[in-house]
């Protein structure tokens, strides 16, 4: 009875230093939830449906045929896809993620049991093994249909050899761009709110330093550590995963201006927020929407629209879009302030006429792929 009394006391001695921890508090109630609430929102937000183009050549007296319209009919029955009816004078790199293409001819060749229809998309896509096994299936369904033929009808698909954007060349500005901004806030956080608690800003009063002097030692010397940050980032990511990084003038502007915009964020925090505690609070408050929201995990064009609204307040979301638009792309031009939008077709960005392909790869940073043919 003494030892659970003893164990009760000690447990709650515990648990009442956790209530008084605003940082613990924080962590282990506020920031999963905030997490839950964050995500479960974007996933909420979007919908299941793939994006599906779907190029009809079979066109009879300017009219498409039954049969290709029957596929597109039982395509649409699934409610997998959002379906986009395009021509042949159309072209982006949308449809060379997941298009279907019903070729001429397509009903007479059904008849006479030889038929097929093409799937063009990047066997590397999360989507890719759903969208095979849905098609395949619309596929054996017409076919069971189909009483003259043993197999009237195949898939053909042209898989896309991407050699686009990999995850760690995306991902690695984004961990600088991190580094920057915890550095920044919460290295002048807690300098400023240790210095208050010990007195040693009280005693600085005493001596000839002023304040302004005082705010931007403090400022520059978190940004040289920010900034040595980001270097020894980028060295052991070329070392490690072997990826090309181009550094560049607008590179070390984009850091410089990174590594003075969040200790000022910093500064601010700890003179309105003055308890150690609290300001720690305050700084986790500000830094994580920065954190998923800034475009440092996925691509801003994935969230909802009203998630971009806020990605595009955010300083943290430039400051990554512009390292990547340098560093990875050595697009000097576009790192100003550079915030992805959403992408155009080609018929948008070009009028009815067709744009070369190169063109539009560069416009939406799209490296070049290659068909490869499976039957």
């Amino acid at each position: 009875m003494k030892t659970a009394l003893i164990i009760f006391t000690v447990f709650r001695g515990h648990l009442k230093a956790w209530k008084r921890n605003k940082t613990t508090l924080f962590w282990t109630l506020a920031f999963p939830l905030l997490l839950m609430l964050l995500f479960g929102g974007i996933f909420a937000l979007q919908s299941d449906k793939m994006d599906l183009y779907i190029e009809n050549q079979d066109i009879v007296n300017s009219q498409p045929s039954l049969a290709s319209l029957q596929i597109i009919e039982l395509i649409n029955i699934t409610d997998a896809f959002n379906i986009i009816e395009i021509n042949e004078i159309e072209d982006s790199s949308k449809q060379r993620i997941r298009t279907i293409i019903i070729p001429k001819n397509f009903e007479q060749d059904l008849d006479n049991g030889n038929s097929s229809i093409i799937l063009i998309m990047d066997e590397s896509h999360q989507s890719f093994s759903r969208t095979i096994s849905l098609v395949k299936g619309i596929i054996n369904e017409i076919n069971l249909n189909q009483q003259n033929s043993e197999r009237p009808l195949t898939l053909m698909q042209k898989q896309i050899i991407s050699s686009d954007l990999s995850r760690i060349e995306y991902f690695v500005p984004g961990v600088i761009g991190i580094a920057i901004m915890s550095t920044g806030i919460f290295g002048t956080i807690g300098t400023n709110t240790k210095y208050r608690k010990n007195g040693v800003i009280k005693k600085l009063a005493t001596t000839p330093l002023s304040k302004f002097e005082w705010i931007i030692g403090l400022v520059l010397y978190h940004a040289v550590i920010g900034i040595v940050s980001a270097i020894v980032i980028s060295i052991v990511a070329i070392i490690v995963f072997g990826i090309k990084l181009m550094w560049s003038p607008i590179v070390i502007v984009l850091l410089i201006a990174g590594a003075l915009t969040f200790p000022g964020i910093g500064m601010i925090i700890s003179t309105v927020v003055r308890e150690e505690e609290e300001a720690d609070a305050a700084g986790n408050i500000v830094t994580f929407p920065m954190l998923f929201l800034s475009g440092t995990f996925f691509q801003l064009e994935t969230m909802p629209s009203s998630m971009q609204i806020i990605a595009r307040a955010l300083p943290l979301t430039y400051l990554n879009n512009g390292l990547r638009e340098t560093m990875i792309f050595g697009n000097s031009q576009a790192a100003s302030f550079y915030v992805p939008q959403p992408q155009m077709t080609l018929r948008e960005q070009c009028g009815p006429t067709q744009c070369p392909l190169e063109q539009y790869s560069a416009s939406v940073h799209i490296r070049p792929r290659v068909l490869k043919e499976q039957h």
